[in-house]
C-alpha cells in the first residue's frame, strides 16, 4: 500500500498537474491514530479518512464507534475520539471502530514496563590498578558528597575552584530492569518551571545496543580542563575522564536503544563500594549505561526549578509504536524535532490496523533531572547526608 507522502512524490516526480480527483469517503481507507500513554488521565484516538494528497485533504470521521477493552469513547468532533482512562503496565488492549457500512477496524497493543535505577558511581576501570576502594570512600577529592556527612566541605571546594573526580564525569550512570523487555528512546530537554524550553539536539550513550541509524557524524568531546589548579589531577582527569569517556557517536535528537530480556546491559562494571571489604564484593556487580551530549548535568550548581536545567526522558515503547515508529524515521530527517514528538504526519509504511491503516501503540516514560541533590545515603557506616542524584519517577512525553 502506498502512503500519502509516496503518492505525493511520485506525482511530483511525473510532472502531474492534472486535477486530482478525491473519491467519496466511504470508497477510502480509514486512518487510525491512537497512542496510549502511562500516566494520561485522558486517552484520545484520531480517525481520518485518507486518500487526498496532503494533510489538508483529510477528512474527520465523525460517525464512528469506538470502544478499548469495550469502554466507549465520546466524539469530540474534527475527527477525535476521547476517554477518562489510565493505562495499566503490562495490560493489553484492542482498539475496536465501527464505521456504518464498513468493515470493523481493530489493533492490539500492550502497555510496556519501564524500570531505571540512577547513580554516580565512577566506573570500576578506575581503581583497577590499585583496587583502592578505601580511598575513593574516604578522599574528598574523588567522592567529596558521598561520606563527608558535612555539605560544607563539599561547598568549601566549590568556592575555593576545586574540583573532584565525580564532579567532572560528564553525568550520570543508569541501570534498566534486567527482567523486562524494552524499546527504549532518550529525549533530552532542557526545562524551567514554565516547561520545556528548547531540545538536546545532539546525545550520546555508551550503550552497546543503541540504534545507529541517527547518528550525525559527530563526536562527544570532553573540554580540555586547563583551570585545574592542581597540575597532579591534569594527568588523572586526562587518563580517567577522557579515556573512558570521549569520541562516542552523536546522535540526532533521540536514542534508540533496543533491550532484549535479560539482557544486562554489557557495559561498565560497578561494583558496590559498600561492601567492598566483605565475602560479598567480587559477587555483586551491576552493569550501568550513561547518556551525555551537549548540555551538563547539574553536579556543581544549586538546583532550582525556576532556572533552566536538562531533563532526559526515557521513553519505553510498545513493539508496535517501535515499528511504526522506525518506519517514519526517515521521513523525518529533515524535519524539526525529534522522532517521539513529531509523530503527527500520517504517512506510515507500517500498519498494525486490522481494516485500515495507521498506529495503535503504547509508551511509558520516566523523567531525569540531571542535578544531584543533597540528601540521605546509605552505606556500612549508617545513613549519612550527602550529593546523591534524582531517581526516575514517571512522566508524561514531553510535547515540543
Amino acid at each position: 500500500m502506498l502512503t500519502l507522502l509516496a503518492v505525493g512524490l511520485l506525482l511530483a516526480a511525473a510532472g502531474c498537474v492534472q486535477p486530482v480527483e478525491i473519491a467519496p469517503p466511504e470508497e477510502r481507507e480509514v486512518f487510525v491514530k491512537c497512542i496510549l500513554e502511562k500516566g494520561a488521565t485522558h486517552q484520545q484516538v484520531l480517525l481520518l479518512y485518507s486518500g487526498g494528497i496532503g494533510e489538508d485533504q483529510f477528512e474527520p470521521v465523525t460517525n464512528a464507534a469506538v470502544t478499548i477493552n469495550g469502554h466507549k469513547f465520546e466524539n469530540l468532533g474534527d475527527g477525535l475520539y476521547d476517554r477518562l482512562m489510565e493505562p495499566r503496565s503490562g495490560e493489553t488492549y484492542t482498539l475496536q471502530v465501527d464505521i456504518p457500512g464498513r468493515e470493523r477496524l481493530e489493533a492490539t497493543t500492550t502497555m510496556p514496563q519501564v524500570s531505571i535505577e540512577s547513580d554516580i558511581y565512577p566506573p570500576e576501570e578506575w581503581f583497577q590498578e590499585t583496587k583502592a576502594w578505601d580511598y575513593y570512600i574516604n578522599s574528598p577529592w574523588l567522592n567529596p558528597w558521598k561520606r563527608t556527612g558535612n555539605k560544607s566541605v563539599f561547598e568549601t571546594m566549590k568556592k575555593q575552584g576545586e574540583e573532584s573526580m565525580l564532579s567532572a564525569m560528564p553525568g550520570m550512570l543508569f541501570k534498566l530492569d534486567s527482567n523486562e523487555h524494552h524499546h527504549l528512546y532518550v529525549l533530552g530537554r532542557v526545562e524551567d518551571s514554565t516547561g520545556v524550553i528548547a531540545p538536546i539536539r545532539e546525545l550520546a550513550t555508551n550503550h552497546l545496543l543503541v540504534d545507529r541509524v541517527n547518528e550525525n557524524g559527530h563526536r562527544y568531546l570532553i573540554a580540555d580542563r586547563p583551570d585545574l589548579t592542581d597540575t597532579a589531577q591534569r594527568p588523572k582527569y586526562e587518563y580517567y575522564i577522557k579515556r573512558h569517556y570521549e569520541g562516542l557517536p552523536l546522535h540526532e535528537n533521540y536514542l534508540r536503544i533496543n533491550y532484549p530480556e535479560n539482557y544486562d546491559n554489557g557495559l561498565k562494571n560497578i561494583r558496590s563500594l559498600y561492601i567492598a571489604d566483605t565475602p560479598l564484593a567480587d559477587s555483586v556487580v551491576n552493569r550501568y549505561f550513561g547518556v551525555w551530549g551537549n548540555f551538563e548535568y547539574n553536579i556543581w550548581g544549586t538546583y532550582d526549578r525556576k532556572e533552566a536545567h536538562p531533563v532526559l526522558y526515557f521513553c519505553s515503547v510498545s513493539e508496535e509504536y517501535d515499528r511504526y515508529l522506525r518506519s517514519v524515521q526517515a521521513a523525518l530527517v529533515n524535519a524539526e524535532g525529534d522522532l517521539l514528538s513529531t509523530l503527527y504526519g500520517e504517512a506510515s509504511g507500517y500498519s498494525n490496523v486490522k481494516g485500515g491503516y495507521g498506529i495503535f501503540g503504547a509508551i511509558s516514560t520516566l523523567r531525569h533531572d540531571c542535578d544531584l541533590i543533597w540528601g540521605i545515603s546509605t552505606g556500612p557506616y549508617g545513613f549519612l547526608p550527602a550529593f546523591i542524584s534524582y531517581s526516575p519517577y514517571p512522566a508524561r512525553l514531553p510535547a515540543l
